[in-house]
């Protein structure tokens, strides 16, 4: 975490030196001058004084921000034009400080469970805070990542694995899952990475950053009117959980999801991008593989 402190040792006396500087070049340009009284010992009483008080300034300020981290807090950043910004990551929780990738935080999209679904709305008020909190963060990292022509990206507010880029038309539907791994007699195999031309399906074994092996996956669907969409997928594993991105494309508009499969890997293999998903490794949000949600 980066925290605001005190000048690092050496800083000080650089500084002291520049002061000796500027006070010999006036007692130069005053030479000959009457002997004035005696301020100095009163202008460093001062000077010292309010030296004091700006570093208590300073050190409530980096207090103040050290808490915000331990408790885990991520409150968006205003940027003084009447829209929150994204500013700082949840995941790595660090300081606060505006950044060039930093983009607004936008109301999220709002989908009405089916009979018997459960929605994020139905979370113990914790479990909300803390999912609401990752989607915020994981949306600003996707919209800054992913290509330009995806648009804005959006929560979903019926599961914390679910967004939406785009804006209007056309709209494409992008999953983040992080889900815990399955265990025991429950536990899966790794799906094979296979190649179905006929249906329009290719897959491809890649490396990330780290050694992480994973699958990038392209397909084809939704066909109307002689025309097919295709989407890309990206899936690993990570610690004790199975990791996938997926952007869909629009079925209504019939638009392929603007990205290919490398973009995603890419995407995937950031450093923000793995930031997340080791978050939600170690706090899981979703149900074990095999479960279903709120089971």
């Amino acid at each position: 975490m980066y925290v605001l402190m005190d000048p690092a040792p050496g800083d000080e006396p650089a500084r002291d030196d520049e002061e000796l500087l500027v006070r010999s070049a006036m007692e130069r340009a005053t030479d000959g001058a009457p002997p004035l009284p005696d301020l100095v010992p009163g202008a460093l009483v001062q000077g010292r004084r309010r030296r004091a008080r700006a570093r208590v300034a300073i050190g409530a300020t980096a207090a103040a921000i050290v808490g915000l981290g331990v408790l885990g807090a991520a409150l968006p950043v205003w940027d003084g034009g009447g829209e929150p910004v994204r500013a700082w990551s949840a995941a790595s929780q660090t300081s606060p400080v505006p950044t060039a990738t930093a983009v607004p935080v936008r109301p999220p999209v709002h989908i009405e469970p089916s009979p018997g679904e459960t929605s994020m709305a139905d979370l113990p008020k914790d479990e909300f805070s803390q999912q609401r909190v990752f989607q915020n963060d994981a949306a600003g990292v996707l919209e800054a990542l992913l290509p330009k022509a995806i648009g804005p990206v959006r929560l979903v507010d019926i599961a914390v694995n679910r967004y939406r880029g785009g804006e209007g038309s056309p709209v494409f539907p992008i999953t983040f899952s992080v889900r815990p791994l399955a265990t025991g007699k429950a536990a899966r195999a790794d799906r094979p990475c296979l190649d179905i031309a006929v249906k329009g399906l290719r897959c491809d074994e890649v490396s990330l950053p780290g050694g992480i092996m994973a699958q990038a996956i392209t397909a084809a669907g939704n066909a109307k009117g002689g025309n097919t969409i295709t989407g890309v997928s990206v899936r690993f594993t990570y610690g004790h959980s199975r990791v996938t991105l997926t952007v869909g494309g629009d079925a209504d508009a019939m638009v392929s999801a603007p990205v290919t499969a490398d973009e995603l890997v890419a995407v995937a293999g950031d450093a923000k991008f793995i930031e997340l998903v080791a978050y939600a490794d170690a706090r899981p949000m979703e149900a074990k593989e095999g479960s279903v949600r709120g089971g």
